[in-house]
């Protein structure tokens, strides 16, 4: 029987190896969940995560992603949630600032390509610490994607 995955599961190989670079020069990334958390965290996301309710995947991790200054200066937030289709790979993409559209489709591919690998099993689960062991390349930290615990966004 042939596998109908096997393309989409190349092409998100590719899109994480290929965009980690970009999104490493200005982000580090870390992850958590349940929304509810995330949303008391950093209640900037909520106005925007709000309105999807319960198509907000319960499964995968929402990624936070953060500025490289302490403490960061710019903070975007991925949720995954199911569109009107069934795909559950959709983001919605929350910044707390200004954001280019070359940005957000930036983090929305990736986003998408590393939600697509976990349910794939391609990588852990984001329960794991070997998550960030799968994602980050290992290359020199200074050029690498760092997975960190999220900091704190100055109000």
């Amino acid at each position: 029987m042939p596998d109908q995955f096997r393309e989409a599961r190349e092409r998100a190989k590719r899109t994480i190896q290929e965009k980690w670079s970009a999104v490493a020069r200005t982000r580090t990334m870390g992850w958590g969940g349940p929304i509810e958390a995330i949303e008391q965290r950093y209640p900037f996301i909520r106005a925007s995560s709000a309105p999807l309710g319960k198509t907000v995947s319960r499964q995968l991790p929402i990624l936070i992603f953060q500025s490289r200054e302490t403490p960061p200066a710019a903070m975007e937030v991925a949720v995954p949630y199911a569109d009107s289709t069934g795909n559950p790979y959709k983001a919605r993409l929350v910044a707390s600032g200004p954001i280019s559209p070359e940005h957000v489709a930036l983090l929305s591919e990736f986003a998408q390509a590393v939600w697509f690998a976990i349910d794939q099993k391609m990588l852990p689960s984001p329960g794991t610490p070997e998550l960030s062991t799968h994602i980050v390349p290992p290359i020199s930290s200074a050029s690498r994607l760092e997975i960190a615990r999220p900091r704190p966004v100055p109000p």
